[in-house]
């Protein structure tokens, strides 16, 4: 595995405590903090990319269902007026 070195800068106190560890403990520990923290932000990234997409596509999806609204009121009621011719016969009898 290929490493760089980088340099953060830290507080006395932080610098202390990450100290107590051994020089493996202390890679590990940067290691899983960077993989961490860029995990968090891909994760963060996605969702403002899905959000912006949302967002982008709700005025197309309402212009298409109102576009559609007509057909949809037509088919709902062909279809109850279908039930309703099967259901009874002329004169309001049940048909069998």
């Amino acid at each position: 595995m290929h490493s760089e070195k980088i340099s953060v800068p830290i507080t006395d106190e932080l610098f202390s405590e990450i100290k107590h560890l051994s020089e493996n403990g202390q890679s590990r520990f940067f290691y899983q903090l960077v993989q961490h923290y860029i995990e968090k932000k891909k994760k963060e990234y996605i969702r403002a990319d899905l959000k912006q997409g949302y967002i982008e596509m709700a005025e197309i999806n309402r212009s298409i269902a109102e576009s559609f609204a007509h057909a949809e009121w037509e088919a709902f009621h062909t279809s109850e007026l279908r039930k309703h011719i099967i259901h009874y016969g002329q004169g309001g009898e049940w048909m069998r």
